[in-house]
């Protein structure tokens, strides 16, 4: 029998604000360790570990990947870095939980899920709504809308100011070059994903507003097939609107609708069911069934480390799903930068 660790050792490779939500729930999971950080900074790393209860600080990337007690590492880098270091990792024999966008196109990101295939280690990124387990009960009532659902629509922005343009990561083309559209984007073509079960024949897409030569507000359309005829998902993302993310997925007999899809809440995740939706009295009342799905006390950033530390730990088999639906997701960001850089031309993808 294979031998199954007790618990996964997790090395972070940089010290990015969002490193600290994971390594939080790194001390939540049961069955993972988050046991060393490196940064470029010997200092910053040192002051990482000591607050966030690390063993190890290492002086530098290459250094953590080299412990050979690191088992998984967490990848918070600029996406510009994500090829590089996620392929020296996987032939390091570590496993990739990497941030999304994962990669700055999809060729790179084959490149990046076959070497780690071939190092057979785990690929994912870290959608962490996708670990919630409202994704379980959406999925397990979406036929409740009927046969197929043909219509999702979602938006997830939020507005920067003037500092966040000028010293954030995702203002700077070398280190952010999708923009709005791999940073927010890439949650609203996931769950399109998710909920059709297929890839878009076509997309097309607009940039509203650039900061430079990176988009920060977006739209896009996309055309996924159905039984009945084309289905389509319409999404925008911005960092110049307030907060929002939301999702509304519809079916012919019923719609379901998530306010907080990306980030759900620890405590009590809803889902809003509505069926028998019409116009009665001279079409001046809305009369509809109403019903709410609630789903509480789910961690989700402490799911996906579970779910990934089970993985690398070799409680469970290896999911190259993750890897395809990253792959996926990256090609239609694709297809969408593609198609705005022609005012909106119609970008088909070949299957």
């Amino acid at each position: 029998m294979t031998d199954v660790a007790s618990s996964c050792r997790w090395g972070i490779l940089g010290a990015a604000s969002i490193a600290r939500k994971n390594v939080r729930a790194m001390h939540l999971a049961d069955n993972a360790t988050p046991f060393a950080i490196a940064s470029r900074s010997r200092s910053k790393a040192e002051a990482f570990r000591a607050e966030h209860g690390l063993d190890r600080a290492h002086d530098g990337y290459e250094a953590l990947l080299e412990d050979p007690e690191v088992d998984a590492v967490y990848i918070p880098l600029p996406t510009t870095l994500h090829r590089e270091w996620t392929i020296r990792a996987a032939e390091a024999g570590k496993h990739v939980l990497c941030e999304k966008p994962v990669a700055a196109n999809a060729s790179d990101v084959e490149v990046m899920i076959e070497t780690c295939r071939d190092a057979g280690v785990q690929f994912m990124d870290g959608l962490m709504f996708m670990h919630h387990e409202r994704m379980r009960r959406v999925e397990s009532t979406l036929d409740r809308l009927g046969p197929e659902p043909d219509l999702v629509t979602s938006r997830f922005s939020f507005r920067g100011d003037a500092a966040f343009f000028e010293n954030n990561i995702r203002g700077d083309v070398d280190t952010e070059p999708l923009g709005c559209v791999g940073d927010l984007g890439w949650y609203c073509i996931r769950i399109a994903l998710e909920v059709m079960g297929a890839m878009p024949d076509s997309v097309r897409a607009r940039h509203h507003r650039m900061h430079g030569a990176i988009p920060i507000h977006s739209s896009a359309e996309l055309d996924f097939p159905g039984r009945d005829g084309v289905r389509h998902a319409f999404i925008q993302c911005s960092f110049v609107h307030p907060l929002a993310q939301w999702v509304e997925i519809c079916g012919p007999e019923g719609s379901m609708r998530m306010d907080d899809f990306v980030i759900g809440s620890p405590t009590e995740a809803v889902i809003q069911l509505e069926t028998e939706s019409q116009l009665t009295e001279q079409d001046l009342v809305h009369e509809r069934r109403l019903e709410r799905i609630s789903i509480e006390d789910c961690v989700q950033e402490v799911e996906m480390i579970r779910r990934f530390s089970d993985l690398a730990r070799g409680a469970r088999p290896l999911e190259p799903i993750w890897g395809q639906r990253s792959h996926e997701t990256q090609r239609i960001v694709d297809a969408i930068m593609s198609s705005a850089s022609v005012d909106g031309a119609r970008v088909r993808l070949v299957p």
